[in-house]
C-alpha cells in the first residue's frame, strides 16, 4: 500500500486480497462510500490501532454494492430486523458497515470534502482527520473518547509540518 499523506508513505495498512477485490469492484462499479474511523485515520497518519474497515455508504440498498460483492468473490446482506448490512466471505472479516455516523453532516457532503488516498493501488476516499475527531467527540462511547488523544495529535503533527 502507498497512501500518499503529505510527504510521506504509509507502508502498514495492506488490505487482504478479498478486500482489494471488493473496493476494486466498487470503485469501477461506482458505488459511492468512503473509508471513516479508526481505519481512515490510519490512513491520515494517526498512530491507532483498529482491527476494523469502517465503510460508509450512501445507499446500502444501491445494486452496485451487493454486484461488487459478487465480483469479489463474496455476497452482500443488505441486514433485515436487527441485522444490520455486512459482507461476508473469506477475506471480508474486517469489514463494518456503518450506518450513521455520529457529528458527521450528510453523506453527500462528507464525501465531497474527504481525502482520496491511495490504498494497496486503489483509489479511495478515506473522511479526514478533523472530521473524525468531531464523529469521535460526538459519539461519546469510552472507546471512541480513548481515541481522541492520538486524533489531536496526528492533526497537531500535521499543522506543525504543512503550517
Amino acid at each position: 500500500m502507498n497512501a500518499w499523506l503529505g510527504g510521506s508513505a504509509v507502508e502498514d495498512f495492506a488490505l487482504t486480497p478479498a478486500e482489494q477485490a471488493l473496493f476494486r469492484a466498487l470503485v469501477a462499479r461506482r458505488a459511492r462510500f468512503m473509508i471513516i474511523g479508526l481505519g481512515a485515520a490510519l490512513v491520515e497518519g494517526a498512530a491507532v490501532a483498529t482491527q476494523y474497515i469502517d465503510l460508509w455508504f450512501e445507499h446500502t440498498m444501491d445494486p452496485e454494492v451487493a454486484n461488487a460483492a459478487r465480483d469479489a468473490g463474496g455476497f452482500f446482506i443488505s441486514g433485515f430486523g436487527m441485522q444490520p448490512p455486512a459482507f461476508g466471505g473469506e477475506g471480508f472479516e474486517r469489514l463494518d458497515i456503518v450506518l450513521t455516523a455520529s457529528g458527521l453532516h450528510a453523506f453527500a457532503d462528507e464525501l465531497e470534502h474527504a481525502n482520496e488516498r491511495e490504498i494497496d493501488g486503489i483509489a479511495l476516499r478515506v473522511l479526514g482527520l478533523e472530521r473524525i475527531l468531531t464523529s469521535k467527540k460526538a459519539a461519546g462511547r469510552p472507546k471512541d473518547l480513548a481515541a481522541i488523544p492520538a486524533l489531536e495529535a496526528a492533526l497537531a503533527a500535521k499543522a506543525a509540518r504543512y503550517p
